[in-house]
């Protein structure tokens, strides 16, 4: 099969699980795994907005035992806290502790350097051109079926 009939799809997902294995062989030696990675990261884009158990299992696309799963780990590491904030008692609110902020600024290096690493031997505007079809791609997915923006 040529590279042109390659389906879109399946390039996507092999650039995903590849990054995918590669985070986690980096995140190893700290104890973390790309999935609480992922986690962390949404927490931090909230800021001072801690989101749910459910909200986080929506935006992440994972079931509840997941969620719980993970931030179970992430909370006996000191990275995040839970406790019921809000008005409504019943809602368990999620929150990135100073660890967590420490630790999602310590692995923004390795973020960077896989930027690099998806975008070697491409110019400015090739990479612009890049993330506009890549933009467009995952809007397309979106529209058709009600997924979830990353």
């Amino acid at each position: 099969m040529s590279a042109e009939a390659e389906p879109i799809g399946f390039l996507l997902k092999c650039i995903h699980d590849n990054m995918d294995r590669q985070a986690n062989i980096k995140l190893k030696p700290c104890g973390m795994t790309f999935s609480q990675m992922r986690l962390l990261h949404y927490l931090f884009k909230q800021g001072d907005a801690p989101p749910s158990q459910k909200e986080i299992e929506e935006q992440l696309q994972v079931s509840h035992p997941t969620v719980v799963g993970l931030l179970k780990r992430l909370e006996a590491k000191g990275l995040v806290r839970c406790g019921f904030d809000s008005a409504d008692k019943r809602v368990k609110s999620v929150y990135l502790t100073e660890e967590g902020r420490g630790f999602i600024c310590a692995v923004r290096e390795h973020r960077a350097q896989m930027e690099r690493r998806l975008t070697a031997g491409m110019g400015a505007q090739e990479v612009d051109c890049l993330r506009l079809l890549l933009r467009r791609v995952l809007e397309n997915v979106l529209s058709d079926d009600g997924g979830q923006e990353c």
